[in-house]
């Protein structure tokens, strides 16, 4: 007799059986005993989480010799049939390549003849969502109102392709991906069973390869098996290529750490053993995934091994969620960049690196508290915007001591005065507004047309487009203008002296900020990017 493989051997032959599916088993166990069975039913899930099985059993179970019944007796010639595949009165439609509506229907033909032995003619179309449009157009009467002795079950992976109107026609049975738990129960008592020695470890990596799938994880075993008869985890990276889960938290711990050294060497190894970078950045990725969940709900909650968890449990107290969630972006980016990289050894460095230098990235706020906490004669002479201290083997002359101290006192003085603008233009007009509203509502309807932003000490008002209209009738007078902003609350503590009124003939949009000015940086900020050379990358508000 030819070897039958496991998924073969092993496929549940009851509802009892079916692994990780109890709510699936409870609902078809009831339908049965109160003879509440539809007419149609639609099973969606992963791939081999027991959809096709289910549609089998549910077959044997209505058309066994002592049905209907919750438990096919296995042995007749009806549960024969079905189980070795030819029973005349269960047809197994692939709706990958009978997807055409002569297909269908040659299928409404059939349905109208009666079961040949059994109780039931039962149609089972796998990948329903594969058919065309016409065909599904076809199977849409006989699929609402089907002979009494017919009953369709349609299988799909994808559930969101199948007509809505096939849907209402159907009771939607979802099935789910099998728990680690539920699965690791299950593949100890089969290699109890077949005799195969397999350590927790690699019985746990062959679960987290199959991703909640039973059939993928009997076929992985059934290929590791032919090659040993004792199963180990590093049998499992050799044959399937998967990553070595030391390497990968090794390398997490130099990114959280920003060894960049380190970095370079642990890419080094991967490439020298062959590695497929693809799985291991997901590998990477899922554990940087772990340690976010850990640090939000405090708990570990994945399938991972020993060694990833004390690697969380170690980390978690030294980084924020932040960091880590800016750490995670960053991988995405990188993982992405691999995919379509020439050169994914290249591509798998750089993201790498880059996900180190996010340590080194401070708030601009927080530096500017920093620095105001120094006395001026500890201030950094880094701070200064002369080329020449920025050397640090450059000795000053006295004369230039003198004028980097200067320029110390005079940036600790323009730090010591509050901020010019101590509000966001757009948020500062808006309220300035909402003030003379009260008091003059026809010229808050011209004014909230206006796009402000603060030059030099002055308030410039753009009017577009079509409120053009708005900025000639308020340029006859802006000097009463000016003096209604004035009392305005919000502009009490401004220093604006003047007022511009401008238009623009083009649509109207707001403005790409494109100058430091115009994204109004308060003078501190300002002299800190001039002195370190700094970029802006995000503006956000901080605790400081």
């Amino acid at each position: 007799m030819s070897y039958l493989v496991l998924a073969r051997k092993w496929r549940p032959k009851n509802l009892d059986e079916l692994v990780g599916q109890e709510t699936i088993s409870r609902i078809l166990k009831n339908a049965i005993q109160q003879d509440r069975v539809a007419h149609a039913y639609l099973f969606s899930g992963p791939r081999g989480v027991g959809k096709t099985s289910t549609a089998r059993i549910l077959a044997k179970s209505l058309n066994c010799v002592d049905g209907p019944t919750v438990s096919p007796c296995e042995v007749c010639p009806s549960c024969k049939a079905i189980t070795e595949g030819h029973s005349v009165d269960v047809m197994e439609i692939d709706g990958a390549s009978n997807n055409s509506v002569d297909d269908i229907r040659t299928l409404r033909e059939g349905v109208k003849y009666a079961p040949s032995s059994g109780r039931f003619k039962i149609y089972i179309i796998d990948e329903v969502h594969m058919l065309s449009q016409s065909a599904f157009n076809a199977l849409l009467k006989t699929l609402e109102e089907p002979p009494s002795h017919v009953i369709f079950i349609l299988a799909t992976t994808t559930p969101h392709k199948v007509p809505v109107t096939v849907l209402s026609r159907c009771q939607h049975l979802p099935f789910r991906r099998i728990s680690p738990e539920s699965m690791r129960v299950q593949l100890k008592r089969i290699v109890q069973a077949e005799g195969i020695e397999i350590t927790d470890e690699a019985l746990d990596m062959i679960i987290k390869a199959s991703d909640g799938g039973m059939r993928d994880a009997l076929t992985l075993l059934d290929q590791i098996h032919s090659f040993t008869d004792r199963i180990t985890e590093q049998d499992i990276r050799d044959i399937l290529g998967l990553s070595d889960v030391d390497l990968v938290v090794e390398l997490s711990r130099a990114i959280i750490r920003s060894d960049r050294k380190k970095v370079f060497e642990i890419v080094q190894s991967l490439y020298n053993r062959g590695t497929d970078f693809k799985t291991f950045m997901q590998d990477l990725l899922a554990l940087f995934r772990e340690l976010l969940v850990a640090k939000v709900t405090g708990r570990i909650q994945g399938n991972i091994s020993a060694n990833e968890t004390a690697f969380i449990q170690e980390v978690s107290p030294s980084v924020t969620e932040e960091e880590i969630a800016l750490l995670l972006s960053e991988l995405i980016r990188t993982d992405a960049d691999i995919r379509s990289s020439f050169s994914p050894r290249v591509a798998l460095e750089m993201g790498l690196i880059r996900a180190t230098l996010l340590e080194d990235l401070r708030p601009v706020g927080e530096i500017i508290e920093r620095l105001k906490n120094l006395p001026v004669n500890e201030l950094p002479v880094a701070f200064s915007t002369s080329d020449k201290t920025n050397n640090e083997n450059h000795i000053p002359a006295p004369e230039e001591e003198r004028e980097n101290l200067s320029e110390m006192k005079e940036t600790q003085a323009v730090m010591d005065e509050p901020p010019v603008h101590p509000l966001d233009a757009e948020q500062l007009w808006a309220e300035a507004v909402s003030c003379i509203e009260e008091t003059n509502p026809v010229l808050a309807s011209k004014l909230i047309h206006a796009q402000p932003r603060v030059e030099d000490e002055k308030l410039i008002l753009q009017f577009n487009g079509g409120h053009r209209v708005f900025a000639e009738s308020l340029k006859k007078d802006t000097q009463k203008l000016y003096s209604l902003l004035m009392e305005a609350t919000p502009f009490k503590q401004s220093r604006i002296s003047s007022i511009e009124i401008v238009s623009n003939k083009g649509k109207r949009q707001i403005k790409k900020k494109e100058s430091l000015k115009e994204i109004e940086l308060t003078p501190e900020e300002l002299k800190i990017i001039e002195a370190f050379g700094a970029r802006i990358i995000e503006r956000r508000k901080t605790d400081v």
